[in-house]
């Protein structure tokens, strides 16, 4: 299957941004991730999905990370952490070292399990402290190869 039809159709999923950091012997690194899911409540686990030539793979490797979830006014931050060839000082110049200032929320996470696929590893943490920070704010979205947010409530659940 040609990797440009898996491509067009992922595009078409609309999947909440987070900026998972974790600190490594070469300081704290963060990235960008849109592969992140709840795996369980009892045990609280999540999973994270990172390739394996990033450079935050290392530090998240060193078995700790920090789930940041982005606000729909975080699109900047998300480009930020995006780019893979900024330094550690670079990329948190301005910034908290673990957690980031505005986010919807926070998961403090220790990894309990490495499953290594293709050229990613999928981490699944241990959430060990859970905080919702912006309370009231929206999440931001990557859908189509930008950035979005939610407009209105479409259905109401009983």
């Amino acid at each position: 299957m040609p990797e440009a039809s898996l491509r067009d159709v992922m595009r078409t999923f609309p999947q909440g941004v987070v900026v998972v950091t974790a600190k490594g012997q070469d300081g704290p690194r963060g990235i960008t991730v849109s592969s992140f899911a709840s795996v369980s409540l009892n045990p609280p686990l999540v999973l994270v999905c990172i390739m394996k030539q990033a450079r935050a793979h290392q530090a998240i490797d060193s078995g700790h990370f920090v789930v940041n979830v982005l606000a729909e006014d975080q699109g900047a931050v998300s480009e930020h952490f995006a780019s893979p060839d900024l330094s550690s000082e670079a990329q948190f110049e301005g910034y908290e070292k673990t957690r980031l200032n505005g986010c919807l929320g926070y998961l403090d996470c220790k990894v309990v399990e490495r499953i290594p696929v293709a050229d990613h590893t999928i981490f699944v943490g241990e959430v060990q402290q859970a905080d919702v920070g912006k309370e009231g704010k929206k999440p931001l979205l990557f859908f189509s190869r930008g950035y979005w947010g939610l407009s209105s409530n479409i259905y109401e659940r009983d």
